[in-house]
């Protein structure tokens, strides 16, 4: 969903199509705002999300390689990502539809807001494990401008800048940025440019219209997924990616009575990558290794949501509305074995289909929520239910909160067309989940949060051996956990720490899952001993896991503990210089076999402002 123009911090607009959306305080939504992406000073969106808590952020050495993200150990392609409300995941690549974070630029990013769970009942096939709807900056109503640059050790430099404003009665914003990752990580390294903006007209015969739009350009290396990276990798030659990506949304808003609103969604994704890779060398777990290979991939998405808005009674919300998506996908690569063998494949997908959602507040205390979306994709019918009931006891500040839902993941059409591994008559991945939460007001400081979850995945799409690997429905996964954090405000000092416990096992063969620690842990603190200075430290635990590369096979990789350290001083109100350190105590492990971590990374920078 498009976030409201002027949306209030505690709110979270991204659960759910029914007006005022769901409360910050609910265990299972995450927010950061403006203010803590201020204090953090992160180089890049990966570095952004590391703290959420129940997500991994995975990361193959520096920048230039692909960032998969994990929420409660659901592949990385089970996270629906929004970019400002428009669906952004691509069905083409080969990670089964997972969204790229890598490349993807800090410019004018105001609000991240996290929910994690099944959301299919909201947004359809991709929201299995979770949504991510990351905001960007909207136009002002007086003139606000801004610049900042800052450079760093192994070559890091980034510049950006943006203007907002009044355009007679409409309101605008535009946003420019540059970034370089420089090369922390040997062959790790990406360079990008993004433009974005955002305009609000006046109201038109009582309608409001807004749009917003994003389109980055980068280009990146890095050494090959599996092939043992820089320090295990027989093979010296390095990945090239070339990617385009543009978001554009339109929201038109009306209301009709007292009782009824409505809205109409446009949303436009379009992605083009161009990557070319030497390969994986043979080894004695992978004796043909992977092939040299090209890939031109192009993706478009169209998708239009209609949503209607009732109370129809006291205490009653329902929303209740239609939506279209149309998508193209085409690939056009090679694999060399000796000779060029072309993959090429060529999809379309439309899906048609029907939602509704109703809250029912029977008192102050009690609120009972059902919500439920029929798709029909090409013929084929999925319905995604959802039911959750809220209970509150006002006095004490205690908020329980317990729900059952249903989800799935369409095949990606890398997985149906490509003419080496895929197969069309694939199946739809599904889970089901129940969680429970509770969260607790702790006086006039802080809040406490605890939500535990049961989720079973079935028909899952891996990678079937022999002598021509396929992919096929084939495994089923039990993922039971934990999640609990703080946020604590102390007036000049606020800490935000989290712990995570994931179990995700295969019920095949009763093995974990790869790529899955089962502990996570973090605290964000925020100290700001006089107005115009503010320190910020970053604590990041991640726990052992298994991975594994062609090179070595099954590896359990150690835990590792990383800090992060900000400091900005703002010299006069419109001038802040800034000053950071990621990996302060320069911790040496790995996210992926081979792949070492950065080091530590140095910035410095100023910012100045109207």
């Amino acid at each position: 969903m498009n976030a409201p123009e002027n949306a209030p911090e505690n709110v979270i607009v991204t659960a759910t199509h029914l007006a005022g959306g769901v409360a910050a305080r609910d265990a299972n939504v995450a927010l950061i705002d403006a203010a803590q992406i201020a204090a953090r000073q992160p180089s890049s969106v990966v570095e952004l999300l590391r703290d959420l808590p129940g997500v991994y952020v995975q990361q193959s050495g520096g920048r230039g390689s692909v960032v998969s993200l994990f929420t409660r150990g659901a592949k990385p392609n089970f996270t629906l990502v929004l970019l400002d409300g428009v669906k952004a995941n691509d069905p083409t690549n080969t990670r089964g539809g997972s969204y790229d974070f890598s490349t993807l630029d800090l410019n004018d990013i105001q609000r991240v807001e996290m929910v994690r769970g099944p959301a299919s009942a909201v947004y359809g096939s991709d929201a299995v494990g979770g949504v991510i709807n990351i905001i960007t900056r909207r136009g002002t109503p007086d003139l606000q401008a801004g610049l900042e640059a800052e450079g760093g050790s192994f070559g890091y430099w980034r510049a950006g800048g943006h203007v907002s404003g009044p355009i007679g009665e409409a309101q605008a914003n535009l946003g420019l940025s540059y970034d370089d990752s420089g090369m922390p990580v040997a062959g790790s390294n990406v360079k990008g440019t993004s433009v974005d903006g955002a305009l609000a007209l006046p109201q038109i015969a009582g309608t409001s219209l807004s749009f917003n739009g994003r389109y980055g350009s980068s280009a990146a290396t890095s050494f090959p997924d599996s092939s043992g990276g820089p320090r295990l990798s027989v093979l010296r030659t390095l990945d090239h990616r070339d990617i385009d990506e543009g978001v554009f949304g339109a929201h038109a808003a009306r209301n009709l009575s007292n009782g009824w609103s409505m809205m109409l969604d446009y949303g436009l994704y379009t992605r083009s990558s161009d990557a070319r890779s030497p390969g994986v060398a043979p080894s004695a777990q992978t004796p043909f290794g992977i092939p040299a290979n090209t890939d031109n991939a192009r993706f478009t998405r169209n998708q239009l949501t209609w949503t209607n808005r009732f109370t129809p009674a006291d205490g009653l919300d329902v929303a209740a509305g239609m939506d279209l998506q149309i998508e193209h996908g085409t690939d056009d690569g090679t694999l060399d074995f000796g000779f060029p063998l072309p993959t090429h494949f060529a999809l379309d997908r439309t899906l048609w289909s029907a939602f509704a959602e109703a809250r029912y507040l029977l008192d102050e205390r009690l609120s009972l929520s059902a919500s439920g979306r029929y798709d029909n994709n090409d013929g084929g019918e999925h319905f995604s239910p959802q039911l959750r009931a809220d209970y509150a006891l006002p006095d004490s500040g205690t908020h329980f909160q317990v729900s059952w839902g249903r989800a799935y993941k369409l095949p990606s059409f890398y997985a149906l067309g490509n003419p080496v591994v895929g197969d069309p008559t694939l199946k739809p991945e599904d889970a089901e989940t129940v969680e429970g939460g509770v969260t607790q007001d702790l006086w006039a400081f802080g809040r406490w949060k605890l939500e535990g979850y049961d989720t079973h995945y079935s028909d899952l799409i891996d990678f079937q051996p022999g002598a021509v690997p396929k992919l096929v429905n084939l495994s089923s996964v039990h993922v039971r956990g934990m999640e609990t954090s703080l946020a604590l405000d102390f007036g000049n000092f606020t800490a935000a720490p989290h712990v995570s416990y994931t179990n995700a096992r295969n019920e095949l063969t009763g093995a974990p899952l790869r790529d899955v620690p089962e502990w996570l842990a973090g605290a964000s603190l925020t100290w700001r001993p006089i107005d115009v200075a503010e320190f910020n430290l970053d604590v990041t635990h991640v726990g052992s896991m298994i991975d594994n590369s062609v090179p070595t096979g099954d590896v359990t990789l150690g835990s590792r503990l990383r800090t992060d350290l900000a400091v900005s001083y703002r010299v006069t109100p419109q001038l802040k210089l800034n000053a950071s350190v990621e990996n302060l105590l320069d911790a040496h492990y790995e996210d992926v076999v081979g792949f070492p971590a950065p080091g530590a990374l140095v910035r410095a920078g100023i910012s100045a402002s109207l």
